[in-house]
């Protein structure tokens, strides 16, 4: 959660407020510094530069700062996930290794070396290796599967651009000719490339990559061939209920 936070949460909030803040101000059309930056330079530029954000990709004052707080954070989060748990597993196998069995009087005897979490003899370097490449999986793929969704951030970008160049170049080009054969004309063109192109091929398109993005980058989590995946649950508060009531 601290890792995902610290890069993606920070980039929907640098989309919120480049959203919401007003370009076309008067006090923003008198500086020359006040345009709007590209989110990506500036995701980018957090890692590579840390601490240096150039006037062209600055959003508010000290952007810097918190910047280099969230990187911290992302970067402290990775041990955060490697370490603890192989040993606390082992600090608990160590508390579990001898067991006290009362027969009229207290005798101390040896338990086998396994580990009860894991049924089957505790090994604390395979635990070691084994969370090692849990978190490398995660880390690689927060940013890779983050990163192919983001298409479906930059369809919607050409979306709209598709939009205003039909409508420019179609539409308001034939109604400043003034002649009522070019506007229809000219209007027939705009109607027919908006329904073909911008509602059938561009939805089309996002449809197709919404589900291949689905199926890749969010049910490899599920389904697998070696048979290690583990069936969907969506979250329900009825089951959380009902999971109360029986135990």
């Amino acid at each position: 959660m601290i890792f995902m936070n610290s890069i993606f949460g920070y980039l929907v909030f640098l989309i919120l407020f480049k959203w919401l803040k007003n370009w076309n101000s008067e006090a923003c059309m008198s500086d020359p510094t006040c345009e709007p930056p590209d989110l990506k330079a500036i995701l980018i530029g957090m890692f590579m530069s840390p601490g240096n954000v150039p006037p062209k990709l600055k959003l508010y004052d000290g952007q810097a700062f918190v910047q280099v707080l969230l990187l911290l954070a992302a970067l402290v989060a990775i041990p955060w996930m490697l370490l603890p748990k192989p040993f606390l597993l082992k600090a608990r196998f160590e508390r579990t290794k001898y067991q006290i069995v009362k027969n009229n009087s207290d005798l101390e005897t040896p338990a086998s070396d396994v580990d009860s979490h894991h049924h089957g003899p505790f090994n604390f370097g395979d635990t070691m290796v084994n969370q090692m490449i849990h978190t490398i999986e995660f880390v690689l793929g927060a940013v890779s599967n983050t990163a192919s969704y983001l298409r479906l951030w930059a369809l919607s970008l050409a979306h709209a651009e598709l939009s205003d160049v039909f409508l420019e170049k179609l539409l308001y080009t034939s109604i400043e000719t003034g002649s009522p054969v070019g506007i229809v004309i000219g209007f027939s063109m705009w109607l027919c490339a908006t329904i073909g192109v911008l509602m059938l091929m561009e939805s089309l398109s996002a449809f197709l990559h919404a589900l291949r993005l689905h199926w890749v980058e969010f049910q490899n989590k599920f389904y697998n061939l070696h048979g290690t995946g583990r069936k969907f649950a969506p979250f329900d508060f009825a089951e959380l209920r009902q999971a109360e009531t029986e135990s």
